[in-house]
């Protein structure tokens, strides 16, 4: 399990008073949604490729395309765009994964408004650099920071105008620290410049080319001359702008909410300092109509997936709105090489017994695996673990929530085998109530390049049983959305995975079945900037469409993953991780970042109402 590195480690989101949504936000939403219904012919309209990086993992190339790769240092917190000599004179970040879908981050701004900003400072001073030298492919401008020491420094902004280049000069006394604070607004024939929260200046230029790229970096057009060094604490590029404070930033909770549908959001594990990531719950009602919840518990200071991470639990008495304090289920044991245990799964067994499934490795087991405890009190004792996945020198890993009990009493948990570092999704069944375990066969392989399959192949599934009992499938990837596969013979071989009108980022995605109506349910993250917003959709026809499309969380301030989702009577109760985006709205700054873990209950029919 990877922990979101690019959007992890990324930069949005917000707070909001209330679930209404205010007339700037309802043209957000109008201009931004995705269609109302999603289907082969109209799937990919609505993600927008952003950029939105923080920079906290040292080393970390992966956050864009850097040109050239050797010019950059990535120290952690930091981009460092170095440019000097030949090879150098001009070094970039460019918004993209180029090396999956080289065309999937051009822009085209002929309507509408994009917006830029970046927090950077210079290291020195170069006659003749350039420093946090920034365009959309030189033009229709270019603006960059002057500092040669021959006085202050100041900023330079060239743009064309009717075919002439025009050179403007904004000055802007540098914040603590040597930093500049720089925020864009694009237009389709105009560019408007606030530097350091001052008066905002608009500039008119000649329109763009009709596709261009966003260049971030450094330039020295001297070789002999002394390097410029730019140090970009963060970059953001999206379609709505970069907030300054919370209160600058979107509306939370779902779309459409009503006073009618008693919908209730909250917090019900909020990350700290010393405990900074939970993550990966899954959900169960008691025998007393009460509500289970375990989950990842990262506990020790940092939230790497390899960070010690114990299984603790909760209990909601009331829907959600209190918890009871929190115990451990299962520990990390340090002396262990597979002390850290993570990705709750929780499922009750036909003989009325709780199955919980969750990564980890016991003596005997050559690699980790998926290891199973019963309880029959309910969740208040467990026996020890047990594996249950194949034990054969490969890691086999399920992700939270992955349970699903068959109509005919199988119970099935969708994990993925890892082979020669290719991530390969198969289920793991037992017709005997948890007691003995198979594997099926694995998904074959999707039409992929070869950088998709060594990147992500597809991975993390997530299985729904549909009404005429075959199984489908849901599976994450780096080919610009979620793959669908089916099986009908109870999860033991599967169909060839297809690219499904579900797009956008990859993230786990999640896949049930409505139990009042026989409809799926997806709940997957939209947006191709980070894992953000958090949509759903319910679709009747097996997976070929989706319709209605709905935001769960309508901010983009934060982004989501690892959901849960247990229905009961006529609502459905949802946790899924949430961590913030931004770096203006963070609340404290830990490695790699931390999660909290939002509970959210809606109402079946909200799912299928149109705002």
């Amino acid at each position: 399990m990877k922990l979101w590195p690019r959007q992890m480690f990324a930069l949005s989101w917000g707070l909001y008073f209330g679930l209404g949504l205010g007339p700037a936000a309802l043209l957000r939403r109008a201009a931004n949604a995705p269609p109302r219904t999603l289907g082969a012919d109209n799937a990919g309209g609505g993600p927008f490729g952003g950029m939105n990086h923080l920079f906290t993992i040292p080393g970390y190339t992966d956050y864009g395309n850097f040109e050239p790769l050797e010019c950059i240092e990535l120290p952690g917190k930091l981009f460092r765009a170095k440019a000097s000599g030949e090879r150098c004179k001009e070094v970039y970040l460019l918004n993209g994964q180029d090396r999956f879908f080289p065309e999937r981050h051009d822009y085209t701004l002929t309507r509408g408004t994009l917006h830029a900003a970046w927090r950077v400072k210079a290291s020195a001073s170069a006659k003749g650099g350039r420093y946090s030298y920034v365009h959309p492919g030189h033009k229709p401008w270019r603006i960059w920071l002057e500092n040669n020491g021959a006085g202050p420094a100041v900023w330079r902004l060239e743009r064309m105008l009717a075919g002439r280049s025009t050179l403007e000069t904004i000055s802007a006394p540098p914040l603590a620290g040597g930093w500049y604070e720089v925020r864009l607004k694009l237009l389709p024939r105009g560019l408007e410049v606030e530097i350091n929260r001052g008066r905002a200046r608009r500039f008119e230029h000649d329109p763009y080319p009709p596709k261009f790229r966003m260049h971030f970096g450094s330039a020295q057009p001297d070789p002999g001359a002394l390097a410029v060094v730019s140090e970009y604490r963060y970059v953001f590029f999206d379609r709505f702008p970069y907030p300054y404070t919370s209160e600058d930033a979107m509306p939370e909770g779902p779309e459409d909410a009503r006073p009618g549908d008693g919908l209730f959001r909250a917090l019900a594990c909020k990350a700290t300092q010393q405990a900074p990531r939970h993550s990966e719950g899954d959900l169960l009602e008691l025998k007393d109509g009460s509500l289970l919840l375990i989950w990842s518990d990262y506990f020790a200071g940092k939230g790497w997936d390899g960070s010690p991470a114990r299984l603790s639990a909760k209990i909601t008495r009331d829907g959600g709105r209190s918890w009871s304090q929190p115990w451990t289920v299962v520990d990390f044991e340090p002396d262990n090489p597979g002390g850290n245990v993570m990705s709750a799964s929780l499922v009750r067994a036909g003989d009325g017994d709780i199955l919980l499934a969750y990564i980890g490795q016991v003596p005997g087991m050559k690699k980790k695996g998926m290891l199973l405890r019963r309880s029959k009190d309910d969740g208040r004792t467990w026996s020890g673990p047990v594996p249950i996945t194949p034990n054969n020198g490969n890691q086999h890993y399920a992700n939270n929530a992955c349970f699903r009990r068959l109509r005919d009493g199988r119970i099935a948990l969708s994990c993925r085998e890892y082979v020669g570092g290719i991530r390969w999704p198969y289920l793991l069944y037992s017709d005997d109530d948890g007691k003995t375990w198979l594997a099926g066969k694995h998904v074959p392989a999707p039409d992929l390049t070869p950088a998709q399959v060594k990147g992500q192949n597809v991975n993390e599934p997530s299985v729904a049983q549909l009404p005429d009992s075959r199984l489908i499938m849901m599976m994450r990837s780096v080919a610009g959305g979620h793959f669908l596969s089916y099986s009908s013979d109870r999860g033991e071989t599967w169909t060839k995975p297809y690219l499904s009108p579900l797009r956008g980022v990859c993230a786990p995605p999640y896949i049930a079945t409505i139990p009042s109506t026989g409809d799926l349910l997806a709940i997957w993250s939209y947006g191709m900037t980070a894992r953000s917003p958090l949509n759903s959709a319910v679709s009747s026809d097996g997976g070929k469409t989706w319709s209605p499309v709905k935001l769960l969380e309508q901010s983009e301030n934060h982004g989501y993953g690892y959901t849960s989702v247990i229905f009961i009577r006529d609502r459905a109760h949802i946790v899924t991780s949430q961590y913030p985006a931004f770096a203006s709205l963070e609340r404290f700054q830990v490695q790699p970042g931390y999660s909290d873990l939002l509970f959210l209950s809606v109402p079946v029919k909200w799912f299928y109402r149109m705002p």
